[in-house]
């Protein structure tokens, strides 16, 4: 049986309304040896309800409680702890499922926001705008003296850049 099944049985007796935990059943007046009982000692459904309808899961367990047979009553002590179990369970499944819906919303309202930020930053400039490889092998090429690692010196680069240059870019 699912939980949601579970909880319908429990929500049919008084739909909406939260439950303890443990609810309270009072105890069913026995007799002391040799007295005769005044009352039943097993509860029975009100005479008003026909005896084929079905007890709600609040009012099985009740009379369990209530029930003098011992075994009845731990029956009725498991069933109740069952369905504390399943209803602190529920809870929390549904709780869990509040805060994965809310950690889904909030990362894509961060990946908006990022984007938006990726958008309005400024653009940087490449750091160079030449392949020191190709400037030092044209410069060997020209017989300009370069080292083989390091800052290029400024006037190779410039000759190079000279050179290089598009007749758009120096307009």
């Amino acid at each position: 049986m699912t939980i949601a099944a579970l909880q319908a049985l429990i929500d049919e007796e008084v739909p909406g309304i939260p439950r303890h935990p443990a609810p309270r059943i009072p105890r069913t007046p026995y007799s002391a040896k040799g007295t005769p009982m005044t009352t039943s000692p097993v509860p029975q459904p009100p005479a008003s309800a026909p005896a084929d309808v079905p007890l709600t899961v609040g009012a099985l367990i009740a009379w369990a409680h209530a029930h003098t047979d011992k075994s009845i009553q731990r029956l009725a002590a498991q069933a109740h702890d069952a369905l504390g179990t399943l209803r602190t369970r529920h809870h929390e499944e549904q709780e869990l499922a509040r805060v994965t819906a809310e950690e889904t919303e909030l990362e894509e309202r961060l990946a908006e926001i990022r984007a938006r930020k990726a958008r309005l930053a400024p653009r940087r400039k490449p750091a160079r705008d030449y392949d020191p490889a190709t400037v030092r092998t044209w410069a060997r090429g020209k017989g300009l003296t370069v080292p083989d690692r390091g800052q290029i010196p400024t006037a190779v680069l410039a000759a190079w850049r000279e050179q290089h240059a598009t007749p758009e870019a120096g307009r």
